[in-house]
This record gives structure tokens, C-alpha cells and sequence, in this order.
């Protein structure tokens, strides 16, 4: 359970109660870290933040002194909690990896967009339903970046999009596979067939890929920052669904794959820190 051990290590921080933290804490104790890209902290970023942005942080982590506190933050919270699951891999003995909920809007007082969260598999005990409805949510994921190529037109994010809608594909035909495999005594139709049927009305978020690009059509920045943040936000709730769902009185078969999909997650993250840079440039 290593994707679990790192997402407790992971503690959370609401960024009003930064300053509290700073006053009960010696400056020699901690570093904090805006994972944002260089045009975005010249145009402000909370005082005695060093930039490190996410687009080249695992390039950096070894720059870190695991001794002390390590504090990310971003626009909104979606690249800082990605920037401390990375730094949780580079550095498993960190004192401690603390993200900065609310990010530079709420410190700067700017308006922040909720994020659902439901717990898709707590009453899911049969282990083909839960491949099943597993396959689903990739369909949903895929429906999602389909569908954020057309918003975001040329935009740097729109490769980034193509490439985990791909992924997710992907993820639902490795799936079909482990249940033609294990469950041959129900025949499935035609992958393509089978894929093409498949509803998708949920992300592994909990949320409808409707209200997702509704909402990258409202968030309050440019096109190819705003995909790069939602995509983190859905991805990082997809690795924690999947690292939760492993926990969960499944079968050692469904709790493989479940932990082989948390960890494929974190690919996906990686394909999307990396393309920040190009948002800006």
C-alpha cells in the first residue's frame, strides 16, 4: 500500500492558515514552493515563495532538503497537491509535504470553484461489477478530453488532451481484457463494440464530464492554464479513487488492478505537469 503511505503523508493546509504557521515556525524549518509557471509568479505570489514549476519540478526534487518542511502551492490547489505526490516519490523519509489548499486566489482573495468528491466503489463488493463500472469511468475520462480538444483548439493542453484521452482508452481495453480472461463463462462483445456502448456519465472524480467542460469554459484564466488545472484536479481524484478502492474487502485480483490504476494515474499527472510551460510561453 506505498500509494497509500504517500497520500497520508500528504497533509493539507488552508492557505488562512499559512500565517499562523509561519508565526509558530522557524524559516530554517521549512521552504515554500509555488509550483506555478514564471509569468504567473512575476504577477504576484505570496512573499518568500521560491519558484519551482511543476512543468520542471521532478527534474529538481533532489534541489529539496527532505529535513524540512516542504509547503507547495499554485493557482488553485490542483498543480501543488500534483507537486507533492511527485516530491512523496523522490522523497519517501520527508519530514513532512504539506499542500496549500485554496492556493495564490485565496490568499489574494479571489473566488474558488468547489470540486466533488464521492467514493465511487464503497458499495461495489462484486469484482466484476467493479471492473465493470471501473471501464465506465474510463469512459467518462475519455468522453472529457474528446471533447476538451474542440475548447481547446490549438492551445498547448490540447496535445496533453489527446494524449490521455488515448490513455484512458487504454486503461478501459486492459480492462475488458482482465474480464474476458477471468470471466470467460460471460462472453463480452467486440472491445470497440463494448466501448462504444458504454455510457461514461461519471469521471472518477464523481463529477459528469458535462459539468467539467462547463466549467472550463467559465474558469477565471486563460484556456490552456485552466484545462492544465482541472485535468490535475480530475487526475489526482481518479489516483486517490483508485488507491482508496484498493482498501476496500475486494478480491487480490481487483486490488491489483485497482493499485496498477492508481499508479498509472500518476503517468498521467506527469503528462500534464509538463506541458504548464508551454501554456505561458
Amino acid at each position: 500500500m506505498a500509494d497509500q503511505r504517500k497520500s497520508q503523508r500528504i497533509r493539507s493546509l488552508f492557505i488562512d492558515e499559512l500565517d499562523d504557521y509561519r508565526r509558530t515556525h522557524k524559516e530554517k524549518d521549512y521552504v515554500l514552493i509555488d509550483v506555478r509557471e514564471p509569468a504567473e509568479y512575476e504577477a504576484g505570489h505570496i512573499p518568500g515563495a521560491r519558484l519551482l514549476p511543476l512543468s520542471v519540478l521532478e527534474a529538481h526534487l533532489a534541489e529539496l532538503d527532505p529535513q524540512r518542511d516542504l509547503l507547495f502551492y499554485c493557482a488553485s490547489g490542483g498543480r501543488s497537491q500534483a507537486a507533492a505526490l511527485l516530491a512523496a516519490d523522490a522523497h519517501p523519509d520527508a519530514k513532512a509535504l504539506i499542500n496549500l489548499v485554496g492556493g495564490y486566489y485565496a490568499w489574494s482573495g479571489k473566488e474558488l470553484l468547489d470540486f466533488p468528491r464521492v467514493k465511487i466503489f464503497q458499495d461495489v463488493t462484486d469484482p466484476r461489477r467493479a471492473l465493470q463500472q471501473a471501464m465506465d469511468l474510463e469512459k467518462g475520462a475519455w468522453l472529457f478530453y474528446a471533447h476538451a480538444q474542440q475548447l481547446l483548439g490549438d492551445s498547448p493542453m490540447a496535445e496533453a488532451a489527446r494524449s490521455l484521452q488515448d490513455l484512458e482508452r487504454h486503461h478501459a481495453h486492459v480492462l475488458y481484457r482482465i474480464l474476458s480472461r477471468h470471466y470467460p463463462e460471460e462472453p463480452l462483445a467486440p472491445f470497440d463494440e463494448l466501448f462504444d456502448s458504454l455510457e461514461g456519465a461519471l469521471l472518477e472524480s464523481g463529477a459528469h464530464p458535462a459539468d467539467e467542460l462547463a466549467r472550463l469554459r467559465t474558469l477565471p484564466y486563460n484556456d490552456c492554464t485552466a484545462f492544465g488545472e482541472l485535468a490535475l484536479n480530475i487526475e489526482y481524484a481518479a489516483w486517490d479513487l483508485y488507491r482508496n478502492a484498493a482498501a476496500l474487502p475486494v478480491s487480490d485480483l481487483v486490488r491489483e488492478i485497482f493499485l496498477e490504476l492508481a499508479q498509472q494515474e500518476k503517468a498521467h499527472v506527469r503528462v500534464i505537469a509538463k506541458t504548464f510551460a508551454k501554456c505561458l510561453s
